[in-house]
């Protein structure tokens, strides 16, 4: 996969945003703030998000409010909402805030086409698959299943069990995410460069850049450091930190644009770097602020599979990419479909891919020697 040709001058539009950002605040000035390093380092994670000491099950219900539902109808319905969910006893405020929003939502569907508000009613299977079937024609399969995931298991604690076996009749799963295609990425780029503010640009290009050259997960972005990345044996290295903490070369079309954001950065966030404090909504949040109030333009989750698919493509070793990817086979063998080799080449693995490889073997021995001793 060429994503380089996404770089249409060949890296010097990153060579000017990192002059241009560097003099908004000198990348050796010290912005980093105790919060966010503390939840950089935080161990306790509750939905993307590390778990405050301020943060707690009941606290996350009584202040719950959604959004773009009129005061008078939230008072009429928010007892409901709140009593269901707190008898479901959820054990994180991760879980309680998507049981909050996922019954709101079930109470304001019934309340607009006149379904009783009665528990007994409104929580019983066949009202919940009916919401799903005609107030939730917007979301994926597979939002729809984790809805209703929630909903059972309200209904079961307001209910009882016997109306909710302990599997339910499953949805039709949604489809593999597919990776990004060229084009895609090229209209990407395009899209980051024509963004109204610097700091959209930055930041949506350091998504991007980042993203589509080492793969990882939202919350690992957030935690990322300017400084995190750096250059060994003629490669740029990310370290990633977190559970699954590991060490991923930079795919070369990428790798100057990682360079010189995280030089620009350098002790701060990688990814907007004013943050002070690391929530579950700094990426996605970001990203549908920069898409004009429509969907998001692209999400990190199918970057990650692209940068998976690409390494599938070039004959990265299963070994070294689970150790890149920080997840085993099985979560990486379903993209194969995707992967493609080019027509008359070669399937020995590119120059890049193979120092990769090295570089990953070099790494993987070093981490093995450290242990031994």
């Amino acid at each position: 996969m060429d994503m380089g040709t996404a770089l249409e001058d060949g890296g010097g539009v990153w060579r000017a945003l990192s002059r241009t950002t560097a003099r908004t605040r000198p990348a050796g000035s010290s912005g980093r703030s105790s919060s966010f390093l503390k939840d950089r380092m935080a161990d306790d994670w509750d939905g993307s998000q590390p778990l405050r000491p301020d943060v707690s099950v009941s606290g996350t219900i009584n202040r719950f409010r959604p959004q773009d539902v009129p005061d008078d109808i939230w008072h009429r319905l928010e007892d409901l909402v709140r009593t269901s969910v707190t008898r479901a006893g959820p054990e994180r405020p991760f879980v309680a805030d998507c049981q909050m929003t996922v019954m709101a939502q079930l109470a304001v569907w019934a309340d607009r086409i006149g379904v009783s508000l009665d528990p007994e009613v409104l929580l019983r299977p066949e009202t919940i698959d009916r919401f799903l079937l005609e107030g939730c024609t917007r979301l994926t399969e597979g939002s729809r299943l984790n809805y209703r995931t929630h909903l059972w298991k309200v209904g079961a604690a307001v209910l009882g069990n016997s109306l909710f076996p302990p599997k339910a009749l499953p949805l039709k799963r949604s489809e593999v995410n597919a990776p990004y295609t060229d084009q895609e990425i090229t209209g990407f780029v395009s899209w980051s460069r024509g963004l109204p503010t610097l700091h959209m640009r930055r930041n949506a290009q350091a998504l991007l850049a980042i993203g589509l050259g080492t793969g990882p997960q939202s919350n690992e972005i957030m935690r990322l450091l300017g400084t995190d990345i750096h250059e060994e044996g003629g490669l740029v290295i990310a370290d990633v930190i977190g559970k699954a903490a590991r060490q991923v070369p930079v795919l070369e079309e990428w790798s100057e644009a990682v360079r010189d954001l995280a030089r620009e950065s350098g002790s701060r966030p990688f990814f907007a770097p004013e943050r002070k404090r690391i929530t579950r909504r700094d990426i996605i949040g970001f990203i549908e602020r920069c898409s004009n109030e429509g969907p998001a333009v692209f999400n990190v989750q199918r970057l990650r599979i692209t940068w998976i698919v690409h390494h599938l493509s070039a004959g990265t070793r299963m070994l070294f990419l689970e150790q890149m990817s920080g997840v085993g086979a099985a979560q990486l063998v379903k993209y194969l479909k995707f992967a493609t080799l080019p027509v008359s080449v070669d399937p020995a693995p590119n120059e890049e891919v193979q120092r990769s490889n090295d570089t990953a073997v070099d790494l993987h021995r070093e981490r093995q020697a450290l242990g031994e001793r």
